[in-house]
């Protein structure tokens, strides 16, 4: 299982940094082609646009699974080890349930998109394609909060920092 989690957190380092990388290279080209060669490229934006998204949504995922998201601790840090532990069983299960709703309502999302042909302004991809982003990101994070909720409901309290691997 541990071969697993490893492959998995590479994978998500992975495609989450690179596909933010590409959105910083295009986004730097367009920039050049704007202002030192007086030629803007139309489709620079919105392909920057994608691959951000794609990369922050998948990092979500990394956020996730590292404990680098945000969170207000200061009452939690005053709870008895019993109510923490319910808390994050309770935050672990409406992470669950957010995440269901992410991964359906993205699927429905795609496949109107995909039944409907609709593509992108200005450079004509699908919109399915653009928009398979959220139920991947539901099932990802999904994933990532029933194991914050296995190790809740196992040791109590919520991984360390790093846990991913």
């Amino acid at each position: 299982m541990s071969a697993i989690k490893k492959w998995w957190g590479y994978l998500e380092e992975i495609l989450s940094g690179s596909l933010l990388l590409i959105g910083l290279s295009i986004s730097l080209y367009g920039v050049f082609m704007r202002y030192f060669m007086n030629a803007p490229q139309a489709w620079v934006d919105e392909i920057f646009k994608y691959f951000v998204i794609w990369g922050i949504l998948i990092g979500g995922s990394m956020a996730l699974r590292d404990n680098h998201h945000i969170s207000v601790d200061l009452l939690y840090e005053k709870f008895p080890k019993p109510l923490k532990k319910l808390a994050n069983i309770f935050a672990s299960i409406a992470g669950i349930l957010f995440s269901l709703f992410l991964a359906y309502n993205g699927w429905v999302l795609v496949m109107a998109r995909l039944a409907s042909g609709q593509v992108s302004t200005d450079v004509g991809v699908p919109l399915w394609i653009v928009y398979l982003i959220l139920p991947l990101a539901g099932v990802m994070l999904g994933l990532r909060f029933a194991q914050k909720l296995y190790h809740a409901i196992k040791h109590g309290e919520e991984q360390q920092k790093g846990g991913g691997h």
